[in-house]
């Protein structure tokens, strides 16, 4: 709990020191979600920016529209691969649901496909900040590290993603904060997370 609180604390902190360079790169992260093309590129960009942040280096947006271009392959590998996941559980949810009778046994599949994809999201949260932290940016080798990390910490996985929760629902209701800064705070948060668990 006390790791969970630290890394929400540190990811705070680094919302409120790079205000307004963040500002520049959440507009650039949202409108390059909203192109869709970009989408993969700009949030894997977002997680950079967030490592070198993490990391106690000066990033700007610079550096931020750099890695784009530099992470785009592998930007769009992993952006694929969750296109094909995410479509296939919940395609799986909707076709179960009108495919069977309703009945306990669908509502309990359709949960599982909802666990399924929550458990694949929390993964990527924390398979991008590895991107970094690896020799090269492999996309696999991220999300095996990934794995691990959540496996040998996960009550501290589930206290941080609970936290974040709670934070960007407070964020949305406090004049919409979360729209503005809440990709941010998620990189701040995740890659604090895994340098607190990385070997000195």
């Amino acid at each position: 709990m006390s790791t969970a609180l630290k890394t929400i604390g540190l990811a705070f902190r680094d919302v409120w020191q790079e205000l307004w360079t963040i500002l520049i790169v959440h507009l650039i992260f949202l409108f390059g979600n909203l192109l869709i093309v970009t989408g993969p590129p700009v949030t894997v960009a977002l997680f950079f920016y967030g490592n070198r942040i993490a990391h106690g280096e000066s990033a700007n947006e610079r550096d931020f529209l750099n890695a784009i271009r530099y992470y785009w392959k592998p930007a769009w590998r992993w952006g694929f691969m969750n296109l094909l996941v995410i479509a296939l559980l919940i395609g799986d949810y909707f076709l179960t649901g009108k495919l069977a009778n309703d009945s306990n046994a669908v509502h309990w599949i359709q949960g599982l496909y909802v666990t399924l994809l929550s458990v694949w999201i929390l993964l990527q949260i924390f398979s991008l900040p590895f991107l970094f932290e690896q020799e090269q940016p492999s996309v696999i080798q991220a999300l095996r590290n990934s794995m691990l990390f959540i496996r040998r910490n996960l009550i501290l996985v589930l206290t941080l993603a609970l936290l974040l929760v709670l934070s960007l629902m407070l964020g949305t209701l406090a004049f919409m904060l979360t729209f503005v800064f809440g990709g941010a705070f998620v990189a701040f948060a995740s890659n604090h997370a895994i340098l607190e668990d990385l070997p000195n």
